[in-house]
């Protein structure tokens, strides 16, 4: 197993949506300045790979939480604004 499978599957052991939502959002935020920046002689075709395959297990693993509306205490599905890694 992965060992972002095994973070998964901690996190939904733990139904912490939001952890899993920050991760993605992070997975999200690399592959968007991994796409923007190139350095001569480094292809990063493997590392954008990687990044979209963690990207979808991990919203595959967010499919199975209930939805927003239900969530206790009004967590919402992304960080707010102004929260920062």
């Amino acid at each position: 197993m992965k060992a972002i499978e095994q973070i998964i599957a901690g996190y939904v052991s733990l139904k912490d949506r939001r952890a899993l939502e920050e991760i993605r959002d992070h997975r999200e935020r690399l592959l968007n300045e991994t796409r923007m920046r190139s350095v001569a002689g480094f292809s990063p075709s493997t590392l954008i790979d990687i990044l979209r395959e963690e990207i979808e297990l991990i919203e595959a693993a967010l499919s199975g939480f209930e939805s927003a509306s239900e969530l206790p205490d009004g967590q919402s599905l992304r960080p707010r604004n102004g929260e920062v890694d």
